[in-house]
């Protein structure tokens, strides 16, 4: 599984660009210029999509001499040329000497088309109603592939069905019923930060994507049905089930584990928390869920909801973490007070998020740092409710539109001409992506203006980066064929609809004893489809749900 921590973040640049101000050069490194790679690589035309029909769609032209200002055309599927444009100078990416951007979003017609620029042709790009449909359903297929337990998977049969016994405190050697569930990632570990993450963004695609909110309410189900087994007492809350005797056991089938006889993999160990990150996830993803309930459910989810608040609360810290790292823990407060003023109405809980987000501002997003999902919900931008009136919707909104801010100067300086709104480090493909879903969901509500970039995270993602190729196995060009997940045992392009980390800043992979040398590979960044490269290979329960979000925000802008 990734081991990540905000501290251990490596970023790195895309390309030759614009010195940063000097605000934002206080929070990021400065881009550095890098000389071709000998042996230049062949030029290409790199595209995205599905897109919707007014969606920005701009293909890129890659090669080693100069072509801004020739023309380009688009042609349909019948050959047949339907638009034609003049190229623009695009920054130039390393390993190529030059790029040439082709803009073609005038084209609003349903269909199939190809980029003709520079004597190449592009791969078909395709434009359709409903685009993100047929993507949602296929990374939905991952979190079924990754559920535990008694839970239906069609990947393996009833599995762990003996977990777990706390390791330590007062309940020290108790068995308690913690099956079920989502594996985390590419191994069988449970984490109740991922879990009730995986479970809050599902929850939030729904939200926003109405015509997929059943199938994302179903697969959210799942998470919370753990969350609710992980706190088994009062005094007693579980933050992860197995441990490293099960991240280092290596593939196999989970169906295997329970008549091993392995200790921490037949008989697997439970681990209490007081961690106030992990706390907060739970407490939000559990509120959430009692809006959507009723009668005894819904207050029996709100208590729950509320337990985890309180204990983040008492604790005020979080607590070094082998895997996950978390070094925010106001964030995560502040999302569980905004879910749990919508579900009861107490002002109390209105003003406790907004004093917790003011004192944890922050420009990140994602897993390590929840502020700006709080923002979007007391923005009045997650589609459920109006925005509250005051210092709480002053506080949200501001969140949201520095994530988003911080989200766009991060795509058109830091990493141009990709436009990917996210850290380039380990995890990029979900980095871009919930940065991405950040600024759709702040143009839902007038805070920026930059519907290229969230739209340009969603082509990334599924083909237009420098490899031409997609990070979502099963689905678009060269996807992956060998993500490091247990299911890949099983053949070749499991699971469907798995995330994979994605391309990588070449120095993370250095550190992990991977060498890349492919075609495409830049002395920065590299990427390859190989089962043992944990780096950019391993899918990951939050990688997965924020190219859900990206894609659910897309189509609810």
């Amino acid at each position: 599984m990734p081991i990540r921590g905000l501290s251990a973040l490596v970023t790195v640049t895309l390309a030759v660009t614009a010195l940063p101000t000097p605000v934002q050069a206080a929070r990021t490194p400065p881009p550095v210029s890098a000389p071709a790679v000998p042996g230049a690589p062949p030029d290409v035309i790199r595209t995205g999509g599905p897109s919707a029909p007014g969606d920005v769609k701009t293909a890129l032209v890659m090669t080693g001499s100069d072509h801004a200002g020739e023309p380009f055309t688009v042609v349909a599927a019948d050959g047949s040329t339907v638009f034609t444009g003049t190229l623009e100078s695009a920054a130039r990416p390393v390993p190529w000497a030059f790029a040439a951007e082709a803009d073609w979003s005038p084209i609003v017609t349903p269909g199939r088309y190809r980029v003709r620029a520079a004597g190449l042709v592009s791969r078909s790009w395709v434009v359709r109603d409903s685009a993100a449909r047929p993507v949602v359903a296929r990374m939905l297929r991952f979190f079924a592939a990754n559920r535990d337990g008694r839970e239906a998977s069609p990947a393996h049969g009833p599995a762990h069905l003996h977990d777990a016994t706390v390791r330590r405190g007062p309940f020290r050697g108790r068995r308690f019923d913690l099956t079920g569930g989502w594996m985390d990632a590419g191994d069988m570990l449970h984490f109740t930060a991922t879990t009730a993450y995986a479970a809050f963004v599902l929850q939030v695609a729904a939200d926003l994507d109405r015509r997929d909110a059943r199938r994302l309410r179903r697969e959210a189900a799942v998470g919370i049905r753990w969350l609710r087994k992980a706190h088994p007492r009062p005094g007693l809350f579980i933050g992860q089930v197995g441990d490293r005797r099960d991240h280092e056991a290596g593939f196999r089938n989970p169906e295997g584990d329970d008549r091993s006889g392995l200790p921490g993999i037949a008989w697997r160990t439970a681990y209490p928390t007081r961690d106030a990150a992990i706390a907060g996830k739970a407490a939000a993803a559990l509120a959430m869920a009692a809006l959507h309930a009723r009668g005894r459910v819904r207050a029996r989810l709100g208590g729950e909801a509320l337990a985890w608040y309180r204990l983040g609360r008492r604790s005020g810290r979080t607590f070094p973490a082998e895997f996950y790292g978390d070094e925010t823990w106001r964030d995560d407060l502040g999302l569980a007070a905004t879910m749990l003023w919508r579900l009861t109405g107490q002002p109390v809980h209105l003003r406790s998020a907004a004093a917790l987000l003011a004192r944890s501002a922050t420009d990140e997003v994602g897993l390590g740092a929840v502020g700006a999902l709080a923002g979007a919900e007391l923005c009045g931008s997650l589609g459920r409710a109006a925005a509250p009136p005051g210092p709480a919707r002053r506080e949200g909104c501001a969140a949201l539109r520095r994530a988003a801010r911080q989200a766009i100067w991060t795509g058109t300086t830091l990493n141009r001409p990709w436009t990917t709104p996210g850290w380039f480090g380990w995890g990029h493909t979900g980095a871009q992506a919930v940065g991405g879903a950040t600024v759709a969901l702040a143009e839902r509500v007038g805070r920026v203006g930059s519907a290229r970039v969230a739209q340009r995270a969603r082509d990334w993602m599924l083909g237009e980066n420098p490899w031409g190729c997609s990070f979502v196995v099963g689905y678009g060009p060269c996807s992956p064929r060998h993500p490091h997940h247990w299911a890949s045992l099983r053949g070749p392009g499991r699971p469907s609809g798995a995330v994979v980390g994605g391309a990588a800043p070449t120095r993370a992979l250095e550190q992990q004893g991977f060498s890349v040398t492919g075609p495409f590979d830049a002395p920065r960044a590299a990427y390859e489809d190989r089962r043992a490269d944990y780096v950019t290979s391993e899918p990951a329960l939050d990688y997965t749900a924020h190219a859900i979000l990206l894609l659910a925000a897309l189509s609810a802008s």
